[in-house]
């Protein structure tokens, strides 16, 4: 017998009242029970008692572990007040005889249970959970505290039911925001002293002393300064999408909820008034025997400099509620971050941050531990940028914006415009005279081609696809070139240098190259026209004086034409050609190289507009599309595609909505695009009760399914009937079945199993060959007028063995596991399979 306490404080919305929660609680206890037995397979009840809806019987089976009978619960659960005020649920056990339906062979348990639900402030409460066990009959204690787990962890399922750490969160940093902007501060000489003393030493560092750092986020520039401190100067820049007072309160909060989830020992903010406050933080960075935690108090200052401008400083100082203690080495730091507001883009505000950071860990330290420290810190400004981005917003808002503006075009073409846009639909005769060599793409929904014009040296390319939206969409999204989602790593400078109208301007572009090469800049000119249905748009390489050619660089040329053209009410059909001249003396066959991976921008804007599209305009067409991205997910090389499934899901907005309803989503599309070759098995669990392991089993079975049937879509239907939750899915989202549809068709093709029959028919070969010259080299040695022909046998196969090895031994003498590993393949036989 055991009894097992656990209390928990939890946060409650305003919306939900005590009383509602104790009733959630209430509630939720039969359904927590009826989804645990249902993931395990056990029968579960819940008999409504005679006394009210305040009190019922709940009984269940829990399995137990082999060779132990399954234990039977049958209790009483009523809620009740205190007489303090807290509501109170008890669960006792009765005697009542339950018929579960089906044959049982059980052993009755008993467990009783109170939780207690104590108001705890204006806007939480505390839960309190008592749970006393006694699973009956002679039963290993390790087993039933096995067990316990899973009953206390509805506690923590009432708390995530319940939390609202976002939210408050918002609050905290909104009300700090509002504070910052709106109410007048006064500050002492020595606060005054502080943040000119900081900004005075940081502030006197020369941009030429810092070194460019390679940043994990590109649009993070960092730099160091390794001279001074011991771990160095560091200094970073980013543009976060957000008003200068959100950005600061962002970089106070350190003691909101997200902040304590990270990993810390001690953590503590004291306000000294509403602009100053002291931190004190414990960590320990290395966490390995001989390294001590570092500590650091520090004074955390902001301060207006003017209408635009705002300044957070941080300096370490000496304070009598931290004395200095040996368990813990005390670092030092310095910084200023200031948040500088930039112009509004698309209605969505702009700061520019810059924060300068000088850290010492203390300590004996090595001048490179400190300057990881450094760091580190550093790149916490990702995370900031990362949290506020607006892409999505700021990119739909200026397509928009482009779509009235292209449905509105009235102006007219000049005879340079029409020319240019001639000599784009020239581009297109290439592939007519000359013949075309197809081209492997990252998605098969786009088809390529390469092909070369006489007396030519560069290559044309050209690319089809389908997008699933209108073609003005799709002209709109391309002609906005500073859009979010066209960054890129590699761009050092990229902008408009001439807006002539609506359909024409000017685009220069500056690469970065590997360093062997000079970096490349390109400069062109971009026209579009309406043409029937569609339009076309034109880019020819240009020369302009406000743009010259500056030394170090090398100027190329990228003409191209796309074609966009409306297949019907949803779709558009890109048409897209283009020549690379890198320029200079890079090898012609270099240069056409890059023609494929140029070609790939049609297929990313197939995937962008895919992405956008919500769950309720998704038809058949939109899950075949989806089937393909999932089998074909491009990003990461070295991955599998099964491998990327989360991050397809997390980027479609229909896929992400959905596994918030379906948390096993991730898991069975992961095992349904890996087409693992295993027995067929069937899961009768519906869909609401479904739990990731079953939707994985599910998975799994796809694939003998349809080895089984003739066609594709008869082992589908097979696969479906067979369970349970995917009948109800499909019915439920019938797009869904359409991308299960087109994955099995694309893991079919790749199918191994006539590859593994071949494989392992040949070991099977190659084994019995060995076999059968040892019993002929044993017969042969047996008889004297044949033992000189069997002694030549084994000379043979000795020697063919021999030479096998020295190669072996050759090959790996410098990896041993390897080497052993091979030879073993060959004294065994087993070379077919290898």
């Amino acid at each position: 017998m055991h009894c097992y306490p656990l209390s928990i404080h939890m946060h409650v919305h305003s919306a939900y009242t005590l009383r509602s929660l104790a009733a959630y609680w209430f509630a939720s206890a039969s359904r927590e029970t009826v989804r645990i037995s249902n993931e395990q397979g056990n029968p579960a009840r819940v008999i409504q008692s005679g006394s009210g809806p305040h009190d019922q019987v709940l009984a269940t089976i829990k399995r137990m572990p082999f060779p132990l009978n399954n234990r039977e619960f049958v209790g009483r659960v009523v809620c009740a007040k205190d007489t303090n005020g807290d509501l109170l649920i008890t669960a006792v056990p009765v005697d009542d005889v339950v018929d579960f339906g089906l044959s049982t062979r059980t052993v009755r348990a008993v467990s009783r249970a109170l939780s207690r639900f104590t108001p705890y402030g204006e806007s939480q409460c505390k839960v309190t959970l008592i749970l006393y066990l006694d699973a009956g009959g002679v039963i290993p204690t390790r087993v039933v505290e096995s067990k316990i787990p899973l009953a206390l962890s509805a506690v923590g399922d009432l708390r995530d039911e319940f939390q609202r750490d976002d939210e408050i969160d918002k609050m905290e940093r909104d009300e700090l925001a509002r504070v910052i902007k709106d109410e007048q501060q006064v500050y002492s000489e020595d606060e005054d002293s502080l943040i000119q003393r900081v900004q005075d030493k940081l502030g006197a560092l020369k941009e030429e002393d810092f070194e460019e750092l390679e940043s994990p986020d590109y649009l993070v520039k960092m730099k160091l300064n390794t001279m001074g401190a011991a771990g160095g100067v560091g200094r970073a820049t980013t543009v976060v999408d957000a008003s200068i007072e959100v950005c600061a309160a962002w970089e106070m909060a350190k003691m909101s909820r997200e902040q304590l989830k990270k990993p810390s020992l001690w953590k503590t903010l004291t306000a000294v008034n509403s602009h100053n406050h002291v931190y004190h933080t414990v960590c320990d960075y290395v966490n390995a025997p001989g390294f001590l935690p570092r500590e650091f108090v520090v004074r955390q200052v902001w301060q207006h400099q003017d209408a635009e401008k705002l300044v957070v400083i941080y300096e370490s100082f000496e304070h009598a509620d931290y004395p200095m203690r040996s368990e813990y080495v005390r670092g030092s730091s310095m910084t200023c971050s200031a948040y500088v507001q930039l112009p509004t883009v698309a209605g969505v505000p702009q700061t520019r941050v810059t924060s300068t950071s000088e850290i010492d860990m203390g300590g004996n330290l090595p001048r490179i531990a400190q300057k990881i420290g450094t760091l580190r810190f550093l790149r916490s400004l990702s995370a900031t940028r990362n949290r506020f981005d607006k892409s999505p917003e700021i990119d739909g808002a200026t397509r928009a914006l482009n779509v009235g503006l292209i449905a509105d075009h009235v102006e007219q073409y000049s005879e340079e415009e029409n020319a240019l846009l001639e000599e784009g639909e020239k581009h297109f005769a290439v592939f007519k005279e000359m013949k075309a060599k197809s081209l492997r793409m990252s998605s098969p929904l786009t088809t390529g081609e390469i092909a070369f014009k006489k007396k030519d040296s560069h290559a044309w390319g050209r690319a089809t696809t389908t997008v699933r939206t209108r073609p003005e969409e799709v002209l709109a999204f391309l002609w906005d070139t500073m859009r979010r989602s066209a960054r890129r790593e590699d761009d050092l400078e990229k902008g408009v240098e001439e807006q002539v109208n609506r359909h024409n301007m000017l685009v220069y572009n500056k690469k970065r190259t590997p360093k062997i090469i000079a970096d490349r800049d390109f400069l062109g000119r971009v026209v579009w026209k309406k043409e029937g249905e569609g339009f076309v748009l034109v880019t020819c390489p240009e020369k302009s004086e406000a743009r010259p050619i500056t030394g170090g660089v090398v100027r190329g040329k990228y003409p191209s034409t796309m074609k966009i053209k409306r297949k019907n009410d949803k779709e558009t059909t890109l048409e897209y050609v283009i020549q690379i001249d890198f320029g200079g003396s890079l090898r012609t066959w270099l240069t056409n190289a890059y023609v494929g991976l140029n070609l790939r921008r049609v297929t990313a804007i197939q995937e962008y507009f895919l992405e956008l599209r919500k769950m309720e305009d998704y038809d058949a067409d939109d899950g075949k599309v989806l089937g393909v991205r999932l089998m074909h997910p491009g990003g990461e090389n070295g991955k599998k595609p099964w491998q990327k499934v989360r991050d397809v899901v997390e980027k479609h907005r229909s896929l992400e909505k959905l596994s918030v309803e379906f948390d096993w989503l991730v898991g069975f599309l992961e095992e349904v695009v890996r087409g693992k070759w295993v027995t067929s098995g069937s899961v009768s669990t519906k869909l609401e009760c479904l739990s990731e392991k079953e939707a994985r089993k599910i998975g799994r079975s796809l694939m003998p399914a349809l080895k089984q049937r003739k066609t594709v879509v008869a082992g589908l239907h097979q696969w479906k009937m067979q369970n349970r939750s995917m009948v109800e899915l499909f019915e439920r989202y019938d797009w869904v079945e359409s991308m299960v549809l087109e994955v099995a068709q694309e893991v079919m093709k790749t199918a191994p199993w006539g590859l593994m029959w071949r494989v392992c028919t040949g070991a099977a070969l190659s084994v019995l060959d060995i076999v059968t010259d040892v019993v002929v080299i044993l017969v042969y040695t047996g008889n004297e007028e044949t033992r000189g022909y069997g002694y030549s046998l084994l000379g043979m196969l000795v020697g063919s063995m021999v030479l096998q090895l020295m190669i072996v031994f050759l090959q790996n003498r410098k990896k041993p596991w390897a080497m052993a590993k091979e030879m073993l393949v060959v004294i065994t036989g087993l070379k077919a399979p290898w």
